[in-house]
């Protein structure tokens, strides 16, 4: 063989070695993009999972405090129907007392009285 021709093989070695490193490498990173990829995937997951939990804690959150103010206004609601009412049957008792004695002389007149108060219910 002559000096070209060992030149030239020794080219052809090398770049066959160069060829099955490059082959080598493009594997490599090829497994690591796989395995990048599924990390990134179990993150991705891991966060809408997260996401999720954390919609429906806000949910309940909103539907609790919906209902406790529900709760609020109608308990408002009572009381103030309450204190309306209280003076109003206090004046109903203030003047059942001021009647009683000349509802007890005539009982007719009180069969009436509660007879238009049993209607009005």
């Amino acid at each position: 063989m002559t000096n070209f021709e060992l030149i030239a093989l020794g080219i052809s070695l090398i770049a066959i070695f160069v060829a099955f490193w490059q082959g080598f490498l493009a594997k490599s990173q090829l497994e690591e993009a796989k395995r990048t990829k599924t990390e990134t995937e179990k993150v991705l997951d891991e966060i809408k999972s997260k996401v999720q939990r954390v919609e429906t804690i806000s949910d309940e959150t909103r539907k609790d405090v919906k209902e406790q103010i529900s709760k609020l206004i109608d308990k408002q609601d009572e009381n103030f129907k309450v204190l309306l009412n209280a003076p109003k049957e206090s004046s109903q008792n203030e003047m059942l007392m001021t009647f009683l004695p000349k509802l007890m002389e005539n009982p007719e007149m009180m069969e009436r009285l509660i007879d238009i108060g049993n209607r009005q219910k």
